[in-house]
């Protein structure tokens, strides 16, 4: 059976949050998100974890990363390893350059590119921020395992987008359009809002409302690690067509891996949308945490996890 591996997005901002959603206590005993997803993904048979993050928190975070996990990842998961990589906003393409008015990263295309030179295994990526289950990462970890990592491959777990929103505000997702159990589209809406009996997103200041039946992506991907490569074109095509020449107000775009997956699909390739019963929660607005705490106290409590994770 081949390695795989797990790559966590860590470098976000969390300027809705107005905090470090990433590494928030939000368990029984202040078990951030983020640990749930390393002790789901080292039993779903992930033996290399990679953590993207900025440069400002990568002192602290691997401190708190061996001081949480190095004894147990020695002990129960000695063939696992991790890495840390920076998503620093200089590292570009050959030919890209950042506009001395830009500040702020990329977004998760730039993010998971910055990757690839510790990834050469099939591997899945999520974010740090997001619950997923442990069903979901076991099945997409079988999913990768029977790969072929010498071409092109993707795939992605989809969730029903009435439980993935927020009544607290706006929300990004990928919304998709699924046939025959394979992805035949995929596009990124920025501003999806519920008032609990209608789902709409905003675009060019009109209002479209959704049905409430849709699939989305909440970048729980997994990918051959030739993707890189359709990374990097991805990220020079956007730097033509929406950063050069563009004034300062409107640098802040984003590239964002559902693109990705679009691409691949748009070259013909079959990208699996597997099913899941997982349920996934996560924390955008911080009235989003007391549903977090109180949706993994409820794990707690039903078994499915210990606490504290990493002392047992």
């Amino acid at each position: 059976m081949q390695s795989i591996s797990l790559v966590i997005l860590a470098a976000g901002l969390g300027s809705r949050y107005r905090g470090q959603k990433q590494t928030d206590g939000m368990g029984p005993n202040q078990e951030s998100l983020l640990d749930y997803a390393i002790y789901d993904g080292l039993l779903a048979g992930f033996t290399q974890i990679v953590f993207v993050v900025r440069e400002s928190m990568m002192p602290s975070f691997k401190e708190a990363l061996e001081a949480r996990w190095g004894s147990y990842r020695s002990k129960y998961y000695p063939e696992a390893c991790f890495e840390c990589v920076l998503q620093e906003i200089d590292d570009l393409p050959e030919g890209c350059e950042r506009p001395v008015e830009r500040t702020k990263p990329w977004g998760t295309a730039h993010a998971l590119w910055t990757a690839r030179k510790c990834i050469h295994d099939p591997f899945a990526m999520i974010n740090a921020d997001d619950f997923y289950g442990r069903d979901a990462l076991l099945r997409i970890a079988q999913h990768l395992t029977m790969l072929d990592n010498h071409s092109l491959d993707a795939c992605l777990v989809g969730y029903p987008i009435t439980r993935t929103l927020s009544k607290n505000g706006s929300v990004s997702r990928g919304i998709c359009e699924i046939r025959g159990g394979n992805l035949s589209r995929i596009v990124e809406r920025t501003q999806i809002e519920t008032d609990g009996a209608s789902i709409w997103y905003k675009e060019n200041g009109t209002v479209q409302l959704l049905d409430g039946t849709e699939i989305v992506s909440m970048n729980l991907m997994g990918f051959s690690s030739a993707i890189f490569t359709l990374l990097e074109d991805l990220l020079t095509n956007f730097f033509t067509e929406q950063i050069e020449g563009m004034n300062p107000q409107q640098l802040s775009a984003e590239c964002y891996v559902p693109s990705a997956l679009q691409s691949c699909v748009e070259r013909g390739l079959s990208v699996p949308v597997l099913e899941s019963n997982s349920v996934w929660f996560g924390v955008t607005y911080p009235d989003d945490a007391p549903i977090v705490r109180d949706s993994l106290l409820d794990l707690v409590q039903e078994g499915a996890y210990p606490t504290p994770l990493w002392t047992q």
